[in-house]
């Protein structure tokens, strides 16, 4: 791997630091570091900066620094191209970014040694429909969320999959999430935790106003469609893909959400048990 490209959220990484260090150490590894023109030039790095389109498409390796939710921002923004990447964790414990900042380097010299392993996580493709007008290719790593937004009003949705009803909710929202995205907003509303690598998908409702509403667990190849029904044309609610895409809309709407063609890859350097970080992070 020579193009290596360092996609630092410039919150976390204060004054640049750990992005500084990183471009440097690369070079003395005799590869090619890449940097966004806004990061470029924030670091006075400017002969590394790239156009963002092609900072993606001809990197070899997407270095992630920050934490889970500037990966999954990363992995939206690089599921069509298809690049590994490696998350450098500069936050609290992550499932995403395992790596800490104090041993990037480290990791780094494994993946440039070959000594590491690549994980797919599968990615949910979601389309919005309000009679003839549609809009579609969104996609979320986590999950897209269907909720009230600030209004202190319920939603009703018809819940169907693969085009069979399954249930009314009437609830604050609805969450329908990955394996990966289990651990996530999904975990906070009462949902189950899916093993990284299982091929499903959770239907979980958010503070539903009736005991019967459950979570439910379907396929990763079937098409979960839910009807949003507002108790007022003018009501306002929102879909959000990965809590970081928002799209607000008003009215009866149908949301589709199926499992995308495009997945995130992402690189680990050491044996790290799903089940060693799932009880780390509920005893925190």
């Amino acid at each position: 791997m020579k193009k290596v490209a360092i996609l630092p959220n410039v919150q976390k990484d204060k004054g640049l630091e750990t992005t500084k260090r990183l471009v440097n150490y690369l070079l003395d590894k005799g590869c090619e570091p890449q940097l966004s023109q806004e990061v470029a030039e924030l670091a006075e790095m400017p002969q590394y900066a790239r156009v963002e389109e092609g900072l993606y498409r001809h990197s070899d390796l997407l270095i992630s620094l920050g934490g889970d939710g500037t990966l999954l921002g990363i992995g939206r923004r690089t599921a069509r191209f298809d690049k590994p990447i490696l998350g450098i964790n500069l936050g609290t414990l992550g499932f995403l970014t395992a790596e800490e900042k104090t041993h990037a380097e480290a990791a780094i010299d494994k993946v440039l040694s070959g000594e590491y392993k690549l994980e797919k996580r599968m990615m949910l493709e979601c389309s919005i429909a309000k009679g003839d007008e549609r809009t579609g290719g969104i996609i979320a790593l986590n999950d897209i969320c269907i909720t009230r937004g600030n209004l202190y009003k319920i939603l009703e949705f018809h819940v169907f999959v693969n085009d069979e009803y399954v249930d009314t909710l009437l609830a604050d929202g609805v969450i329908i999430c990955t394996p990966t995205g289990s651990t996530a907003y999904n975990l906070s509303a009462g949902g189950p935790v899916l093993k990284a690598d299982a091929e499903i998908i959770a239907i979980t409702p958010i503070s539903p106003h009736t005991l019967t509403s459950r979570p439910i667990v379907v396929s990763a190849e079937d098409t979960v469609t839910v009807e949003v029904r507002p108790s007022r044309e003018d009501t306002p609610f929102m879909v959000s893909a990965d809590g970081q895409d928002n799209f607000t809309l008003t009215g009866r709407n149908v949301v589709q959400i199926r499992k995308a063609e495009a997945c995130t890859t992402i690189i680990k350097t050491k044996p790290q048990s799903f089940y060693d970080v799932l009880r780390h992070k509920l005893s925190r």
